[in-house]
């Protein structure tokens, strides 16, 4: 009898371990050495198949961007993606103001005394997401409305313009040689020279009451330049362009120059005027991101509700995502008991498909979380994911790795760990809720004061089996002992 009490107070003790203390058991991976060998007498390795449905990010849940107070911003893309069989058509613009450096703002001389060289609206390059040798063909057009420097506009934003100021064609790889400048030299910078109408509209202005005054003030000169707009054109090849280059809006080396000459004693003296995002006052900027699924084999799956999917399209935001369903968790708890859960991880893995391009990469990380049904709201798995308070992608396993199979083609493969959660489901009879399955730019829970930030913008799409693909089913591990 003894012992018989002494054994439940045992496996009482190992359950409460095991809910608090269970960080290190994340994955087959992550501390593997820490479970239990399988051996079907007291421990035991099952899997549940998950039903999965792909839809489109709705635009409630569209990424915000935005200059922060501080002058700083979010790394925006610009580009397109023009014929990838898998997700379609992809097309990024920035719109973006350019200040003087201060206010009232002037010449060295007087207006009839300026004479203009050129004028060049410049980008910081950071990264290229897809095929760095494509052509992109950019645009600059002027901006007709007045955006909000404390706005955080979605990436839907649909932003009026006219007239073209500029064009460039290029690809991000020959930006990376280093140009030699009159007073500096740059590297990977995005270089587009505008019109000298434009610059010598530029030079006309001043701060006069009686003239047109545009430098006089911040207010005054968004009324007479709203900002530019750097749009995607059809390029001399059609399709050619399979890129999404990311750029710096807050670097130093984004801004607006205007290279000029003036008399100085008699002489020209030859300088320039920079035009910055941020003046001691923030820049209002939007970054437009549209896809366009029609004709790709993403189509045939999406928004199907009720559909258990072969097939789940995961694209970065903005673009697509899965609502999963476990509904055998049920069926478990009513055969099983109450189990010690030592590991409930959900595997999913890359599919080959046709027309896959290597140069198309799956995101970075993906991201699980639960949706209750009886508020509406999304929430995290604070036990299984967090770490110190702090989302641990790591701790989580929701990162990417990739694998080789037998033939030696290389695929990726997710595995993140709710080991917790699903023991509260077993052991404290907790709703068993669909969850989502995603590859978010940045996460924020705004009831919960929660925010973090995962993927590049746009940066990643895979194609991941199903719960009942052929072969890479999406599946739910649980290895777990009976008590």
């Amino acid at each position: 009898m003894r012992y018989s009490i002494l054994l439940r107070g045992t496996l009482f003790s190992l359950v409460i371990l095991t809910l608090f203390f269970c960080t290190k058991i994340k994955s087959t991976d992550i501390g593997a050495d820490l479970l239990p060998p399988v051996d079907n007498i007291s421990t035991f390795d099952t899997s549940l198949e998950v039903f999965a449905t792909n839809f489109t990010t709705p635009d409630s849940l569209l990424p915000r961007l935005g200059v922060e107070a501080n002058g700083g911003s979010s790394d925006y893309i610009l580009g397109s993606i023009a014929n990838d069989p898998l997700f379609g058509k992809t097309t990024a613009s920035i719109f973006l103001e350019f200040k003087p450096p201060f206010y009232p703002f002037v010449y060295e001389a007087i207006r009839d005394s300026l004479f203009l060289d050129s004028v060049v609206l410049c980008l910081r390059l950071n990264t290229t997401y897809g095929d760095t040798n494509s052509i992109q063909n950019i645009a600059v057009h002027r901006v007709t409305e007045l955006l909000r420097f404390d706005s955080a506009y979605r990436t839907d934003k649909v932003v009026q313009y006219s007239n073209v100021l500029g064009t460039r064609a290029f690809s991000s790889s020959e930006l990376n040689d280093s140009i030699r400048l009159r007073d500096y030299t740059t590297i990977n910078q995005l270089r587009i020279k505008l019109n000298n109408n434009f610059g010598n509209e530029l030079l006309s202005l001043d701060t006069s009451s009686a003239g047109n005054g545009a430098f006089r003030s911040d207010s005054a000169f968004r009324q007479y330049l709203k900002g530019f707009g750097l749009i995607p054109q059809a390029t001399v090849q059609p399709g050619s362009a399979n890129s999404l280059i990311t750029f710096g809006l807050g670097d130093t080396a984004t801004h607006l120059r205007l290279y000029y000459r003036y008399k100085k004693d008699g002489k020209f003296d030859t300088t320039s005027k920079t035009f910055v995002t941020f003046n001691g006052t923030p820049s209002a900027s939007v970054n437009q991101i549209v896809r366009s699924y029609t004709g790709s084999q993403a189509a045939n799956f999406l928004n199907r509700s009720g559909q258990r999917d072969s097939l789940v399209y995961l694209q970065a935001a903005p673009g697509t995502f899965a609502v999963l369903r476990i509904p055998g968790i049920e069926a478990f708890k009513q055969r099983k008991g109450n189990v010690l859960v030592h590991l409930a991880r959900l595997s999913v893995e890359e599919v080959s498909t046709t027309g896959k391009r290597a140069i198309l990469t799956a995101p970075t990380q993906l991201y699980l979380e639960v949706l209750d049904t009886t508020t509406g709201r999304y929430s995290p798995f604070f036990a299984d994911a967090f770490n110190n308070g702090q989302f641990d992608p790591v701790f989580f396993g929701s990162r990417k790795k990739d694998l080789t199979d037998a033939s030696g083609l290389s695929y990726a493969s997710y595995g993140m760990n709710i080991t917790r959660y699903f023991q509260e489901i077993v052991t404290r009879n907790n709703p068993s809720f669909p969850l989502r399955l995603s590859a978010p730019f940045s996460v924020v829970y705004s009831n919960l004061q929660i925010g973090f930030g995962l993927n590049p913008l746009g940066n990643g799409q895979v194609v991941l089996g199903g719960g009942n693909h052929s072969s890479r089913k999406m599946k739910l591990r649980i290895v777990y002992s009976k008590l």
